[in-house]
Parts: C-alpha cells; sequence; structure tokens
C-alpha cells in the first residue's frame, strides 16, 4: 500500500513540474516569423485597409550587407483588410512559420486614418493577448514608407526608427508607447499624442507632435512641440539659441520640471503653470567683461523663448480643440465641477511663469 502511495504521488509531481515549465507549448526559433514593424494606411475602398508586416531577414549577414544592402535587412508582407485581427490571419496564411507578434517594435499608423480606427486597432492589439505594449506608436503620411526605411548599421537586422525613439540623446521624452496610448484613449481628459515621422529620402526627423483628436491626428508645429514638452516636464536635453547683444547664444542640455494648478475661477477656468528649467552654454560668450550681467542675459532670453513655445502649445490646443498637456484631467480630478472634455476650451486661461538658470557646467563659461 505504501509503495502504491509513494507511485502515485510520484506521478503526480513529474506531472505538475511537466505543466508548471511549459516545455509543451514551445516553438523552436526556427518555426516562428517575428514581426518587427506593422504600418497601416488608408485604401481607395472605404472601411478596407492596407497592413504591412516587415520581417527581418534572418539570412542577412554583416558581409552581405555590403553587397545587397540595407533594403534587404527586412521583407515586408502586405494584405489588406479591415481589422488588424484579419491582416494577422491573411499575413499568416502566406507564412510557413508561426507568426510571433511579441517581439514588434514599432506601429505606424497614417495620419490620414480616421480616429475611430485608431482606437480599433490599439484595442484589438491589447486584447489580442499576442502583442507587447510596448512598442512604440508612431503616425506618418505613408506609413509603409516611413516602416521601411532602413538606413545602414552595423548590426542587422536593425530596426532604425526604434533605436532612435530610444536613444538616450534624444531631447524630449516623447510619449508614444502603445500602453500609454491605449490607456490615454480611454482616460477622460487628456489627448493622447504620439511621434509625428515625415521622412526625407532615407531620414527622419523626431521633432513634431500628433495629437489624436475627435476628428483624426492633429500635427502640432514645432514650437507647440517644444512647448508641450516644455509644459508636461518633458525636456531631457534641449536646446535653445538666443541672440544677446547682437552675439548668438547657444545653450544645451536643457532640463526641467513643471507645477500646475488648475483651477475654478468666478470667470472660468485657470492654469497656473510655473516651469523652472536650467541648462549650460554649449557656444557663443566666453566670459569676456561682466560675465555675470551676461549670464542674466542669457538666462533672460532662454526663458522668454520657452515661455514663447509654451503659448504657442495652448494656442495650437485651443485651434485643434485637444489637450495632450491633460490640463482637463488635472481640473476635473480636482474641482468635479471643470468639464472633462479635453476639446472644450470655453472660458479657459493659461498663467505661465518661466525661470531659467545656467548650470556651471559650460565648458566655455
Amino acid at each position: 500500500m505504501r509503495a502504491w502511495r509513494w507511485i502515485r504521488g510520484t506521478a503526480a509531481v513529474l506531472l505538475l513540474g511537466g505543466t508548471l515549465t511549459g516545455c509543451w507549448d514551445q516553438h523552436p526559433v526556427e518555426f516562428r516569423a517575428p514581426v518587427a514593424v506593422i504600418a497601416v494606411d488608408p485604401t481607395q475602398t472605404a472601411g478596407e485597409y492596407r497592413f504591412t508586416f516587415l520581417f527581418p531577414n534572418i539570412t542577412i549577414t554583416a558581409s552581405s550587407i555590403e553587397s545587397g544592402g540595407p533594403s534587404e535587412q527586412f521583407f515586408p508582407i502586405t494584405v489588406r483588410s479591415k481589422t488588424l485581427v484579419e491582416a494577422v490571419d491573411e499575413v499568416q496564411e502566406r507564412q510557413s512559420r508561426t507568426l510571433y507578434l511579441g517581439q514588434v517594435r514599432v506601429m505606424c499608423l497614417s495620419s490620414r486614418l480616421p480616429a475611430p480606427v485608431w482606437r480599433d486597432i490599439l484595442e484589438q492589439s491589447a486584447d489580442s493577448g499576442r502583442f507587447v505594449m510596448t512598442f512604440w506608436l508612431v503616425t506618418s503620411p505613408d506609413a509603409q514608407k516611413t516602416a521601411e526605411i532602413n538606413p545602414p548599421t552595423e548590426v542587422v537586422p536593425d530596426v532604425a526608427l526604434y533605436r532612435a525613439l530610444n536613444s538616450r540623446v534624444q531631447p524630449i521624452l516623447w510619449p508614444g508607447r502603445g500602453w500609454r496610448t491605449w490607456v490615454d484613449m480611454s482616460t477622460p481628459g487628456v489627448s493622447p499624442a504620439v511621434m509625428e515621422i515625415h521622412p526625407a529620402g532615407r531620414v527622419f526627423a523626431l521633432d513634431q507632435l500628433g495629437v489624436l483628436s475627435q476628428k483624426g491626428i492633429a500635427l502640432w508645429s514645432l514650437d507647440a512641440s517644444d512647448g508641450w514638452a516644455y509644459a508636461t516636464g518633458r525636456v531631457h536635453r534641449e536646446t535653445e539659441v538666443v541672440v544677446t547683444d547682437h552675439e548668438q547664444t547657444s545653450v544645451g542640455s536643457i532640463r526641467g520640471h513643471t507645477s500646475t494648478r488648475v483651477e475654478k475661477t468666478p470667470h472660468g477656468v485657470l492654469v497656473q503653470l510655473h516651469v523652472h528649467c536650467s541648462g549650460v552654454v554649449t557656444s557663443g560668450f566666453l566670459g569676456e567683461g561682466d560675465s555675470t550681467g551676461m549670464d542674466r542675459q542669457v538666462e533672460q532670453s532662454v526663458a522668454e523663448n520657452i515661455q514663447g513655445k509654451i503659448l504657442a502649445a495652448w494656442h495650437e490646443a485651443l485651434a485643434t480643440h485637444t489637450d495632450p498637456m491633460g490640463f482637463h484631467r488635472l481640473g476635473h480630478w480636482s474641482n468635479s465641477h471643470i468639464d472633462e472634455n479635453p476639446a472644450d476650451w470655453s472660458g479657459w486661461t493659461l498663467e505661465t511663469q518661466v525661470t531659467f538658470t545656467l548650470r556651471d557646467e559650460g565648458v566655455l563659461r
């Protein structure tokens, strides 16, 4: 009897251990087809969209790229479907290996897509359980063209856009992670924002904000995009160029923080924004003469630049009926009588105070 109990106990432990390891559901890497980038563009048919899936070319090597060029790092499969789920199924039919979506680095949605399509695609990617929502979500007029930009790199295959967005030298902590945008879409009082990528040949610039409005993507100007970053405390190593006494001075490594208060007043809603930034002189005056007086002039000029950009962001929000700063969300949380609709700016006013200080780190000071 004891022997039989021992056999049954041993068998149960072995069965449980094998189940917990998950080995029964493993797929060898050579049987998987990992997707690196997904691009979505509109078509001429209503309700139908063009989905482009980019797969890394596992046969590429550092020596072969010299003869074949960077375009061979990835190969695309393009389908026309109504939904992301249908597109995944259609692409799987064209692949002999199992489609793997857990390593999608970038999802690029065309700025010509309406807002409901953005929401549907993000909801489907979140609900499917097959995506890791840490991918970068960006927008571009031509999503497929942007996704296929692959400048020469040392490590191949490599998603150049993903590497650029993840770079620590970026001047601004840009928005656009899939999970964050997905959360903002369902959070009242804030307009989701992503990076707008406008390709020029084989290069691209990361300096413009795309804000999701009720109608679709609203592209903000460069100054307004910078102003959004200052207003939300997302400047990381920004640069401002000012002119004092007819001499141009460049101030870099600008970082800072903000404090924001939204309150109800007898005249409407008041946003009180206090911005505190600091930076270093990277080129310009060499500290000759009255260096202290020159410091104060530079500080004042940089503060005025920042103030102007914040005002540009404010006016852009009013014009596009969006609020990527989240002022409506903060106001509603602090006062239930403040409307949480980010498209409604009636009766809102902005009061800003910007201070800037030069740090003693500049090599020219």
